[in-house]
């Protein structure tokens, strides 16, 4: 009899600590799965692009659902954005001047809306960002600026050493490096226009980004 008892407390003792860990489990997978989405959600900015680049200066342009009060984190280092555009208010259509810029320069900036940092993944980032870039125009012998050069999110590595290395100028791509460039942001949720545009997505991950231009340069296409 006094086995037969033992032998039930032994069953009620295991059915509980099974019981306790499913509940510790489950706590750490809702955490863990919480942080995954919180991190892999979309930045409120879309179309995040430069425009109107000039020798001087350029215009970040992007749209949000609502209307938001935004601004540009931007500077010459991809890793140290030093300067800081704010928006006036609050608007749905945003257009961000940049001024007192360095002729035939490379610049990185984010977007900013309130503690949410956009970079050119297309998410949020904390930590290490993967900046978009533009190259200033140059100016020719009048004073005046060589034309608008094409916007373009060059991605970085994120490792120390890959910071270093800056995309070439607009002028030394290549003709289908040039047309990475130009289909930068498009990515296969466009099902209808993905089919031609895939085989400028180098890297297959299926966003054409600034990376795919490094890669592009690299490989000598």
């Amino acid at each position: 009899m006094t086995l037969g008892i033992l032998n039930k407390n032994i069953k009620y003792l295991i059915l509980f600590l099974i019981s306790i860990a499913v509940f510790i489990i489950t706590i750490f997978l809702g955490r863990t799965a919480s942080s995954f989405f919180a991190k892999a959600q979309a930045c409120p900015a879309k179309n995040i692009r430069a425009e109107k680049v000039g020798p001087n200066s350029s215009s970040i342009i992007w749209e949000t659902d609502e209307a938001t009060l935004g601004r540009v984190e931007y500077g010459t280092n991809a890793s140290s954005l030093t300067f800081t555009a704010p928006e006036a208010e609050t608007t749905a259509s945003h257009s961000v001047p940049l001024t007192l810029l360095t002729p035939n320069t490379i610049y990185y900036y984010l977007v900013a809306i309130g503690d949410v940092k956009c970079d050119s993944t297309g998410g949020k980032c904390e930590g290490d960002c993967t900046p978009y870039t533009f190259t200033s125009s140059s100016l020719t012998s009048d004073g005046q600026g060589s034309g608008n050069l094409s916007p373009t999110k060059v991605v970085p590595t994120q490792t120390k050493a890959a910071l270093s290395v800056s995309p070439a100028p607009t002028s030394a791509l290549s003709l289908f490096c040039r047309a990475v460039q130009t289909n930068i942001g498009k990515n296969s949720k466009v099902a209808t226009e993905w089919a031609t545009l895939k085989t400028y997505d180098i890297d297959g991950n299926g966003i054409i980004n600034g990376l795919d231009i490094i890669k592009c340069q690299k490989s000598g296409k």
